[in-house]
């Protein structure tokens, strides 16, 4: 899955009500944003946006300079024959977070996480193109599918989704890293103001989620009330029933081995693809068993 934060648990037959939880870090780190163009996150086939007054727009570009759909802000370069090259914003805003599209050097569509796009993009023989709430332009977060329209005064609405072809992107790239402490820069500017505070270690909140699994299972590093962990688990005869805290970002899977030893590999026992689960119910597979369940980005790398 990538980029994860996982709570662990543990249950025995002999032993019903004992419940261990460990949180782990992930051990993939988010790779800094490369200067200049990435190669675009749009599918090979799935690329074509239509609007009635300027025909197709190719949303994967020339691949090396396409549309790429990020964790905070798109950036690169979508193509219509009829109108040239069209910016989605230099995937470095002003701020570090998101564009504010107040000026012309930071202007650009952003993505709020839910699956949301809005800002500006622009085309020198267009003007602004206009993501914008009537329009309702946002992707699917466990497809990729976009879907809406975003809105030129020169050209009217261009569809990102439609009967005959629709836009869709392969991941969401993951928001910057220049420290390289696996906390995207965007997330640390957004709750503490600066890239020294969080790092891969430190637990600002002290609840024993470091913050880096704060970043990952997308919860609040100032509040010890608000981290990725086990709430509940019940028992029926064989059957089980887990809860845990979830958040609406985040894809869930719940993996299990049958002893806690460090060289013993974990393997997926039930991957959930919906969007803030919160609960599952599962069989037993021995006479003990060691479970976590891992949040995920969505359509991660």
């Amino acid at each position: 899955m990538g980029r994860v934060s996982a709570v662990v648990f543990r249950f025995t037959s002999l032993d019903r009500g004992w419940i261990m939880k460990t949180f782990f870090a992930a051990l993939a780190f988010f790779s800094a944003l490369a200067s200049g163009w990435a190669a675009t996150t749009i599918n090979a086939t799935n690329k074509f946006a239509c609007g009635a007054n300027l025909g197709w727009v190719n949303c994967r570009g020339d691949t090396s300079n396409g549309a790429i759909i990020g964790e905070y802000v798109c950036s690169g370069y979508i193509y219509a024959a009829n109108l040239g090259w069209i910016n989605l914003g230099s995937g470095a805003p002003a701020n570090g977070i998101q564009y504010q599209n107040l000026a012309d050097d930071d202007f650009g569509v952003n993505h709020d996480g839910f699956g949301n796009l809005r800002g500006y993009a622009y085309g020198a023989n267009v003007g602004w193109i206009n993501f914008e709430s009537t329009g309702t332009p946002r992707l699917n977060l466990l497809t990729g599918k976009l879907s809406g329209y975003a809105y030129s005064a020169n050209c009217g609405w261009i569809s990102l989704s439609n009967a005959m072809a629709h836009v869709q992107t392969d991941t969401v790239a993951p928001g910057a890293d220049t420290d390289g402490d696996g906390i995207p820069d965007a997330w640390e500017q957004t709750w503490f103001g600066n890239l020294t505070t969080a790092n891969k270690t430190s637990d600002y909140d002290a609840d024993g989620s470091t913050d880096r699994q704060e970043a990952l299972a997308d919860t609040n590093p100032l509040d010890a009330e608000d981290n990725l962990r086990i709430t509940s688990y019940i028992r029926y005869d064989t059957y089980n029933i887990l809860l845990w805290t979830s958040k609406p970002t985040r894809l869930y899977r719940m993996e299990r081995r049958a002893a806690f030893d460090p060289d013993s590999a974990w393997e997926l026992h039930i991957g959930l693809d919906w969007l803030g689960w919160d609960n599952i119910g599962f069989a037993d597979f021995g006479p003990q068993g060691f479970y976590r369940i891992k949040a995920a980005r969505p359509l991660s790398p």
